[in-house]
């Protein structure tokens, strides 16, 4: 017998609510220039992208069935799933925001993204760290040197 993904389908649905939320309170005017599409273009259409991508993610997830040897299989090889993972993302980002302003942008970052990948199950050094090294610098440069973003 086959099983649906429930967890990855109420993922899917969350998303959704949020992009419904967020399309919902991005009601910003222009009254300068009415041609203008105003602030509100970007995070509308951020909030309908996501909404799509959260309906083909329930689509997909839906559709993928697997039977319960597959996913005992599976499970066997994962990192901690469920309470053990979201748990230790909510304490991961709660340090990270507790050290970000005391600290370096760069040590910070770098350090939140090896440590969330690894609780992830990423266990390849070379990818650990050539992740968290690149998305830090690439999000420094673009917010700290581009965009003059004050970053600590």
């Amino acid at each position: 017998m086959a099983t649906t993904r429930w967890g990855e389908v109420g993922i899917g649905a969350g998303m959704a609510l949020v992009a419904i939320a967020f399309y919902g309170l991005a009601g910003f005017t222009q009254t300068v220039n009415p041609v203008d599409p105003g602030p509100a273009v970007y995070p509308r259409v951020v909030s309908v992208l996501l909404f799509l991508f959260a309906v083909l993610q329930i689509f997909l997830s839906w559709s993928r069935r697997e039977s319960p040897a597959e996913a005992g299989r599976e499970a066997a090889g994962r990192p901690p799933t469920g309470h053990t993972y979201s748990l230790g993302t909510l304490v991961l980002s709660i340090a990270y925001v507790g050290v970000f302003a005391r600290a370096s942008y760069l040590v910070t970052t770098t350090s939140f993204l090896l440590a969330l990948m690894f609780l992830g199950g990423v266990r390849r050094w070379l990818v650990l760290g050539g992740v968290a090294i690149a998305y830090a610098l690439a999000t420094y440069y673009l917010f700290g040197q581009l965009l003059m973003v004050p970053l600590p």
